[in-house]
């Protein structure tokens, strides 16, 4: 059982010894499978201002903000098949140091280039991207019998090629070649904390797949489709939303209202905060996007639902034509009618056929589509679960020390890259813009858990004297287990308590600076690293002083009381601290080296405004007033 905080009250003005009042509840818990569906926006500038939001939001929770940089990606072909009209090619690529993402390269043997590409990620089929399942029959429309649905994913490849595209189909972590880990990488809190997950390392291997056909002799750069079903699917409508490279995509079987998917692979850290599969699906217009659905699936509402609302998107940019739906009658499947029809929306907007129409048969054998085997074993690299956790870690402080602010001017870029992701995390969207011109005065938040610090808030409150005014805003305790928000991935849909806590903090701060030109913020005691990051991702400019923040080093342990998935990939304390710079930070009490609060102790301080100060009232506000 573990203490988490949540937001009990609104904040009030002690002065005048007003009541409490409450601020209402979080809202009802959602899970993979509660309905949800984007309302389209009115106007194309709202659409675009939720689209920039919605891209911090899913790379924040794929643990890609900063993004890392990319290093070589060593391809490496282990074997290669020759066909009249097509070739196949074994293929390696270092998506990260040491780690393995493999899959088979399909390029066409007629026709002249440079050709366009497609990138192939598979679903949760057991074969991976060697199924080759039997086609079934076409089934009547309904209300005629569903076809079971079947999925042959080596024809995607052939055929493509032999329509003049190259195709790279790469394996899902786990699956096939790519096997350093299982499937069930990352699959706990701790790791979601940390800003480490499976969802998270598949979008940054398909990322590295887009990088790896771009740079391929023969192929057009700019002319760049994806396409996947099921699991497959929702990397499809992923990799659209944060790449634009991605000039034409076909996710199948996946964009739905009503299930999200049901997978580590499927569900990140924070990634569906206030939106859906639908809404990320939207963020490829006006870019060309086939939806492919089934009767027989959760994608049985698309004609009717869930795509109308994304036509409605492509409306905005006038570009209704470039979007469309087409469902048969199956299961979930990736079954040749709804391959065919994938093939004609690539011709259509990236190439022209120089086959028929529909699908040719041929013959390939699984075990010949092998990357690695015994004459041509894996390279040593990273090996198992623990190994590859570190390295993301590494990648991610890289990443994160390449924009570190080592002075004054580097705070503009470091805060309009961290914070955004921070408030995204946090299940918030854009911070307020308050104008100078209405604002006069000062203001002085004091931030509570409960009534742990009663006496010293008030002894606070006295010692600010008529001058000041004082607002307080008491976060609750409440008691909750922290397996809550690993069930059913919770926190891939719902802001934990303790985000509710800091942004909470936040919105008070914001609501104050309507009328004060200043407010500076107190936390005491266990509200102190609420009110930290709440202020550090304000609009506010007032300085801050707080209690109990713990040393870096110690954050990646703090899953029960501080947990909001990928607080520490973005720097917890440490970026927070740097975020509310040049305004002072004072760490009330604080008694080991300033240094400990970095993600890596040779980083440099220059940026951050720290000090250290006694717990009495007087001692707080004699810093604070000094730090205006």
């Amino acid at each position: 059982m573990t203490v988490l905080w949540t937001m009990a009250a609104a904040g009030i003005l002690l002065m005048a010894a007003a009541p409490e009042t409450s601020a209402g509840d979080a809202g009802a818990v959602r899970d993979l499978n509660t309905h949800h569906c984007l309302t389209p926006p009115g106007s194309l500038t709202q659409w675009k201002q939720r689209a920039t939001q919605l891209r911090t939001q899913i790379l924040a929770s794929a643990g890609l903000i900063p993004m890392p940089a990319r290093g070589p990606l060593n391809a490496r072909v282990t074997g290669r098949i020759e066909r009249e009209d097509f070739t196949v090619e074994n293929v390696a690529i270092e998506t990260l140091p040491g780690f393995y993402l493999c899959g088979n390269l399909y390029r066409p043997t007629r026709g002249k280039g440079p050709f366009p590409a497609i990138v192939n990620p598979h679903g949760h089929w057991s074969n991976g991207r060697l199924e080759m399942q039997e086609d079934v029959p076409i089934a009547p429309p309904p209300p005629g019998k569903r076809g079971a649905g079947r999925a042959n994913l080596t024809a995607i490849g052939v055929n493509l090629a032999r329509r003049g595209f190259v195709v790279f189909a790469y394996d899902m972590v786990g699956y096939n070649d790519t096997t350093q880990v299982s499937h069930g990488f990352a699959g706990d809190l701790p790791h979601w904390y940390r800003g480490v997950s499976l969802l998270g390392l598949q979008l940054w291997n398909s990322i590295r797949a887009v990088d790896y056909v771009s740079s391929l002799k023969g192929v057009d750069p700019a002319r760049i489709g994806c396409t996947g079903a099921s699991g497959g699917g929702t990397q499809t409508f992923l990799l659209a939303a944060v790449d634009d490279r991605i000039k034409v995509s076909v996710p199948v079987n996946m964009v739905s209202a009503s299930m999200q998917g049901g997978c580590l692979c499927e569900n990140g850290p924070g990634l569906r905060l206030g939106s859906d599969n639908v809404e990320i699906a939207a963020l490829a217009a006006p870019r060309p996007q086939l939806l492919i659905a089934a009767t027989g699936d959760w994608t049985r509402a698309n004609p009717t639902e869930e795509w109308p609302a994304i036509r409605a998107v492509y409306e905005l940019y006038g570009a209704g034509d470039r979007t469309a739906c087409a469902q048969f009658n199956y299961d979930h499947n990736y079954n040749i009618e709804s391959r065919e029809a994938m093939y004609a929306w690539f011709e259509r907007w990236l190439g022209k056929a120089v086959s028929g129409a529909h699908e040719t048969p041929f013959s390939l054998d699984a075990g010949s589509l092998r990357v690695w085997t015994s004459a041509r074993p894996r390279p040593a690299g990273i090996s198992g679960a623990e190994a590859l956790t570190a390295a993301l870690e590494r990648q991610g402080r890289d990443a994160l020390r390449g924009i570190w602010p080592a002075d004054r001017r580097g705070l503009r870029r470091f805060r309009e890259r961290v914070a955004p992701a921070f408030r995204s995390l946090l299940g918030m969207t854009a911070s307020v813009s308050r104008p100078e011109s209405k604002r006069s005065g000062e203001a002085i938040l004091i931030v509570t858990v409960g009534d742990s610090d009663h006496d010293r808030a008030e002894a606070l409150t006295l010692a600010c004297g008529n001058g000041v005014q004082v607002r307080r805003l008491k976060l609750d305790s409440t008691v909750i287990k922290p397996n809550e928000w690993w069930a059913e991935y919770r926190s891939c849909y719902n802001a934990t308590p303790f985000a509710l806590a800091a942004a909470s903090v936040a919105g008070a701060i914001e609501d104050l600076e309507g009328t004060y030109r200043r407010v500076n913020v107190v936390g005491l005691g266990p509200a102190g690293p609420a009110a930290l990051i709440g202020r550090a991702i304000s609009s506010s400019t007032g300085s801050i002083a707080v209690e109990g923040i713990r040393p870096f080093a110690a954050s990646a342990d703090a899953v029960d009381d501080q947990y909001v998935p990928g607080l520490v990939r973005l720097g917890a304390m440490a970026s927070a601290t740097a975020l509310v710079a040049p305004a002072r930070v004072t760490l009330i009490g604080y008694g080991t080296e300033l240094r400990s609060l970095l993600p890596e102790p040779d980083w440099p301080t220059g940026a951050l405004t720290l000090q250290t100060c006694g717990p009495s009232p007087g001692e707080i506000l004699t810093t604070l007033r000094s730090s205006r």
